[in-house]
């Protein structure tokens, strides 16, 4: 069976036309919402789906630009009466659910279900087979190796370069990574090309995401620096590139 792949959103907190805040969608019988930032809900009515057959979201980490429609999406789905949403996401996603609800106290008739990941856990949803690792940021973040059949998906969510992402990823049909500045550019918390290049191994494809308006018209440049030092093809992404897997 093969697994459609939409990134939804490829952009960050920082406005840019054309790019949306982080989502992708992961569809085989049943479709897997990664992230929920501001934008997804228009994104995911520009892909034909519906709120109705969407019901579960995996959250890598709680900054803004990768949650900020999630309650919106929640929302939906109480106003249609529809079942709750299931929402795997870090350490602390409980009681940051908690604490919008206290201040949206009419939310409260929403039935939100939290499911709270550690690193190195293993959970099936929707017909996945999803391994947790941990991501390198300011805040607790993960990143997900996804499994439909033979098909492998990598999510870094966002990470600094980090060893245990790029090990997650080895062996992975397709690897979507965050690479949100250009060279020369030396940040913490986000990934650069040249470091992502050097740690990738064995990885059959590569998407890039997440990219800061830094990055705007040098985004091919970074896919090829990171193609040259992996040995990977390596694509720039953009709103509503679509891949099957």
């Amino acid at each position: 069976m093969s697994t459609k792949v939409t990134l939804l959103g490829t952009g960050v907190g920082i406005p840019q036309p054309g790019r949306s805040q982080a989502a992708i969608l992961v569809e085989t019988e049943r479709p897997l919402l990664l992230d929920c930032g501001a934008g997804t809900l228009l994104r995911l009515d520009e892909a034909g789906i519906d709120v109705e057959n969407l019901d579960t979201v995996l959250l890598t980490h709680l900054h803004l630009d990768h949650v900020s429609d999630l309650l919106a999406l929640a929302n939906a789905r109480y106003l249609r009466r529809l079942p709750g949403l299931e929402v795997y996401g870090p350490v602390g996603t409980a009681t940051w659910l908690e604490t919008l609800h206290s201040a949206f106290p009419y939310l409260e008739k929403m039935q939100v279900t939290v499911h709270e990941v550690r690193p190195m856990d293993d959970f099936s949803v929707q017909g996945f087979d999803i391994f947790a690792e941990e991501a390198k940021l300011s805040v607790t973040a993960l990143a997900y190796r996804i499994e439909a059949e033979e098909n492998v998906l990598v999510y870094s969510g966002d990470t600094e370069p980090s060893p245990r992402v790029a090990a997650l990823a080895e062996g992975a049909d397709l690897l979507i990574h965050e690479c949100s500045f250009p060279e020369p550019f030396d940040v913490t918390n986000h990934t650069t090309p040249k470091k992502l290049g050097r740690l990738l191994k064995n990885v059959n494809r590569v998407v890039l995401t997440h990219f800061y308006p830094q990055a705007l018209g040098c985004e091919e440049d970074m896919a090829l620096e990171v193609s040259e030092l992996s040995g990977a093809p390596v694509l720039a992404g953009w709103d509503m590139m679509t891949m099957i897997l």
